[in-house]
């Protein structure tokens, strides 16, 4: 026999909170990604003529 599954409407006071909690929550993990993206980097600046031991490159 089939099943008959209605949804509620969410109200404003529900849908502002449940937006706020999602920008607040990436808000909080922006700066955790932001710093583990940034340690993933490594810039190396070789100047012209120079003819010493270069730095191993992947």
């Amino acid at each position: 026999m089939a099943k008959i599954k209605t949804r509620r409407k969410m109200g404003w006071l529900l849908i502002g909170f449940h937006w706020t909690m999602l920008l607040c929550t990436v808000g909080l993990w922006a700066p955790v990604y932001l710093a583990a993206r940034r340690r993933r980097v490594t810039v190396t600046h070789i100047p012209d003529g120079y003819a010493g031991p270069l730095p191993p490159t992947q």
